[in-house]
């Protein structure tokens, strides 16, 4: 019995031992295998850090985990993450591996997740990754379909944040941090599926149109699930959106088509203050303490069938607010008389046979009353609207009704306006068909927010006609900066509706702007070289459907280290671009007359095409202002004087409106009419070499250079820089990393000892810190014995002899100087 016992325990232990040591041994391995199949199968880019064998963590099922998973697409979506995910874990039945009855996987674990959905304008989904299967139309056999098939039990998800973003249909969907459980039995033909899930937030919008906002939504739901007949119905449930709960009847049928469905909303228990609570800033803000009146009455129903977008379901959703009012016990005001009809509708069939309708939509703020009525037909192919406002909002009673806390407000808004018509009424420019009339006016305006520069508006009025969009002459103070503005847009009704291009002049002018105080970092801009959450700025972008003609006046700007003052010019801007005329202004001690385009449509890395024409600009200034100065031009810093000349560039911007400097494009020329070249190292060491000390401190005279800049270095055409009695001819290029590679000639004085030198080859390399100056020894020493022969050459004679014994002393004096190297 003890031999028995004692064969047991150690069999058993073996095993466990195995079973720890196997996984470690093959899931290397395994790690290898999986990426190089799945690389096969996916086109994108996938891979994970590590991927881990359990046999004991849900034993006796085995559980196969991957850690920071990361999936992202190629072409358009190159840049686009669709999963990330810091765990994916599956817990596969030992036993079921060895059978035909399927895989039983009892568990999925999603941790740490996040998904980015995307549809492009042109409908590709960024989901579609697999690779097309060579024999995908080929018929399996039954027994292969069985033996493939996945039992799954339960789907765990902690912290799962998901955007959907289909840019074709206009609709945008943001859940995050998402808890949920699912549990059934998904290898059978029926089951019964237990949902439990809770979110923090969830957003939808359609169209532009938000539904939901930053919403806390519950749900806990019992689903009958005909998974053979691909049909679901709803059992007991429960939904919960803020402090509105209901729940739903119905069921929903998978079809060839599409689906069918028939779904009603029951919320027996809502009442007004429950319907506040989809409003966030009042959600968010004592709700618990809000007292509430009125009657609502809220009913929603979706029936028939939905096939794609070409057909929906017979659906509608009312809703009814009568005599509704509510107020904080702690101020003195409310909101009163509240009164809302509000219907959305469509009899089945085509998504644009939907109709919209608010009307009205009526409430008394602090005393003072607005109405608000809105009807919108054919949203979609030709969208048919009516809109009315009319009332006066009192923006400094506002905190009598909504606690404000570090918020100031004050103002006064009236609105008496009325637009309606057709889209197409608008694109065929037939105005005299249109609805469009009456204003909207802004009075003694002020807004304080913490930390935040206060926006001030002494007065502004919107007129509205068919055809235009007035906006009077008005001044905005935000902080210390002022703009003055007035223009005149076109197609407004078509902007507004449909996003089509707004047209328009736009007269803007300023006495300071402090361009920095408006621009922050860009995390969907692609950088080059900058981290977009390094970046101290932003990129500032260019609507792509704007269409304007712009002047502009300013006495004083700031831009990133630059101040620009007395700027005046021309701005079209148009499709994502700014196109910038005969745009002059004063900097850096001199003027500079810009034309050019600055290009930044969204998703894009922003560009700049320019040309400048530049007059007396400071060498320091230019160095300290100018970052593309400071990385390709460096010894500007030393330099003291001023330049004038010309500078074509072409180059990607980053995420601090700076070049890219190993893509920066140009070329240009510079001259000078007095430069002192103190402190400049390499005029130093050759100051030096030819022992003339008053150089360091001599000022150069009419210096003109031709440049270009191309792979991250400035190359220079040959140009003269005279030094006193010494006359340089030099060319070559600097780079981004600093250094030099000049190569010339110097030329000594015509009187004195040096001048029998005569012209002598140099170079200069190294860096701009520590450069190196080298003086061709060889041609020195040649020239130095030439000119003494000279003499020389006259007693002995032209005979051969004489020549003979002229060259043996050229080359005696040739190896001296080599032997002094």
């Amino acid at each position: 019995m003890k031999k028995t016992l004692k064969i047991a325990g150690i069999t058993l232990g073996v095993i466990l031992l195995l079973l720890l040591i196997l996984p470690f041994a093959f899931q290397g391995k395994l790690a290898k295998l999986v990426k190089e199949e799945g690389n096969k199968m996916l086109n994108a880019q996938f891979d994970f850090r590590t991927l881990n064998i359990s046999l004991l963590r849900n034993f006796p099922s085995a559980s196969v985990s991957l850690e920071d998973f990361w999936l992202k697409g190629t072409g358009p979506f190159e840049n686009d993450t669709l999963i990330q995910a810091g765990e994916l874990t599956a817990a596969v039945n030992l036993f079921s591996l060895f059978g035909d009855g399927g895989y039983d996987i009892s568990r999925i674990i999603v941790k740490d997740t996040r998904v980015h959905a995307i549809v492009l304008e042109d409908g590709r989904p960024n989901w579609d990754v697999m690779k097309p299967s060579p024999d995908a139309e080929t018929p399996e056999d039954e027994t292969a379909q069985e033996t493939f098939r996945i039992k799954l039990q339960k789907l765990s998800v902690d912290n799962l944040s998901v955007v959907y973003d289909d840019r074709q249909g206009g609709v945008f969907a943001d859940l995050s941090r998402l808890e949920a459980d699912c549990s059934g039995d998904f290898g059978s033909d029926r089951t019964v599926v237990d949902l439990k899930m809770e979110t923090p937030s969830l957003t939808c919008r359609t169209g532009g149109i938000p539904l939901l906002n930053k919403v806390s939504l519950e749900a806990d739901m019992d689903v009958d699930a005909d998974l053979a007949g691909g049909k679901f119905t709803l059992r007991e449930n429960m939904l919960r959106l803020n402090a509105i709960q209901l729940n739903l009847d119905g069921w929903l049928a998978q079809t060839k088509q599409g689906m069918d469905m028939d779904l009603r909303l029951n919320t027996n228990e809502v009442g007004f203050k429950e319907l506040l609570s989809l409003i966030p800033a009042i959600y968010a803000k004592d709700f618990q303490d809000l007292k509430t009146d009125g009657k609502v009455t809220l009913n929603a129903f979706a029936r028939g069938s939905m096939e794609g977008n070409t057909k929906v379901p017979q659906f509608e959703v009312n809703l009814d607010v009568k005599d509704a009012m509510f107020r904080y016990p702690s101020l003195p005001a409310g909101v009163e008389k509240i009164n809302i009809s509000a219907l959305v509708r469509n009899a089945g069939g085509p998504l644009d046979a939907t109709e919209i309708s608010v009307a009205p939509f009526d409430f008394v703020l602090a005393g003072n009353p607005f109405s608000l009525n809105a009807t919108v037909k054919t949203p979609v192919s030709d969208p048919d609207f009516h809109l009315t406002a009319r009332g006066k909002l009192d923006l400094g009673k506002v905190k009598e009704v909504y606690p404000l806390d570090d918020m100031q407000l004050n103002g006064l808004v009236q609105a008496d306006l009325e637009l309606g018509g057709r889209l197409s009424m608008v694109e065929k420019e037939q105005f005299e068909q249109m609805q469009a009339k009456g204003s909207l006016r802004l009075n003694q305006m002020k807004l304080v927010l913490k930390d935040m520069p206060p926006v001030d508006i002494q007065q502004s009025v919107f007129t509205f006609s068919p055809r235009y969009l007035q906006l009077s002459e008005t001044t905005v103070n935000i902080g210390k900066n002022d703009l003055t503005l007035d223009s005149r847009f076109e197609n407004y009704l078509g902007y507004a509706l449909k996003g089509s291009t707004l047209k328009g002049t736009l007269n803007v002018s300023s006495n300071h702007l402090n361009l920095n105080d408006f621009m922050s970092a860009d995390t969907t801009a692609a950088v080059a070289e900058v981290p977009a959450d390094t970046a101290a700025m932003g990129v500032i972008r260019v609507p792509e459907n704007i269409d304007f003609q712009m002047q502009a006046a300013f006495r004083e700007l700031l831009f990133d280290k630059m101040t620009l003052t007395d700027g005046k010019g021309t701005l079209l801007v148009r499709n994502g671009t700014v196109d910038m005329r005969n745009l002059s202004f004063n900097t850096m001690g001199g003027s500079v007359t810009m034309n050019g385009a600055y290009a930044a449509p969204q998703n894009k890395q922003p560009e700049l095409n320019a040309a400048f024409n530049m007059r007396n600009i400071s060498f320091a200034q230019a160095y300290q202002d100018l970052g593309l100065v400071q990385q390709l031009a460096p010894i500007f810093a030393g330099l003291k004087g001023n330049f004038s000349g010309n500078l074509q560039i072409d180059t990607p911007l980053d995420a601090t409106m700076s070049p890219v400097m190993s893509a920066v494009q140009g070329k240009g020329a510079l001259s000078t009419k007095d430069l002192s070249l103190s402190g400049v190292k390499f005029i130093d060491q050759v100051a030096d070499i030819v022992k003339k000390p008053s150089l360091k401190e001599i000022k150069v005279k009419d210096l003109n250079i031709d440049f270009e800049i191309k792979d991250g270095r400035v190359t220079t055409k040959p140009f003269d820089l005279k030094l006193g009695d010494y006359n340089m001819n030099l060319s070559g290029s600097t780079g981004l990393d600093q250094t030099i590679d000049y190569t010339g000639k110097i030329t000594m004085p015509a009187d004195g000892i040096a001048s029998k030198l005569g012209t002598v080859d140099m170079t200069i390399g190294g860096t701009f810190t520590f450069p190196k100056v080298g003086i061709d020894m060889a041609s020195l020493a040649r020239n130095a014995a030439e000119q003494a022969l000279k003499g020389l050459g006259e007693k002995l004679g032209n005979d051969s002899k004489g020549s003979e014994k002229k060259k043996s002393v050229i080359n005696k004096a040739l190896d001296l100087f080599k032997k002094k190297k």
